[in-house]
């Protein structure tokens, strides 16, 4: 029986990378009435990509995803902060009707 890993912290968000090798990284953020978010996933302190969900003019959810495929090294940090935004900053998460989320696994 092979062990299963989990090397992402939920209490800090980071995901340590376990085995050099290339990677699949995803994340999707919503925004609700008149908000909006952009969010950053970064490896290592280097920003690999960024979106923006944004329901400035809209009073209704809004959502944006990213994935990015990318070489990681063994001991590398993995997440996802939120970047430049002004005061109207939101990211929402409502069991049932909208799911932010983060995920990645080893591709090679």
């Amino acid at each position: 029986m092979t062990a299963v890993v989990i090397n992402y912290n939920p209490l800090d968000g980071i995901f340590d990378v376990p085995v050099t090798g290339v990677y699949v990284f995803t994340m999707t953020i919503y925004t609700e009435d008149h908000m909006h978010v952009i969010a950053e996933l970064v490896v290592n302190g280097q920003v690999k990509t960024y979106m923006i969900a944004d329901t400035e003019e809209a009073a209704d959810y809004q959502s944006a995803t990213a994935i990015v495929v990318t070489q990681a090294n063994a001991g590398d940090h993995v997440f996802v902060r939120r970047g430049d935004s002004y005061s109207f900053c939101c990211v929402t998460s409502i069991q049932g009707r909208t799911i932010s989320s983060f995920s990645g696994w080893r591709l090679f």
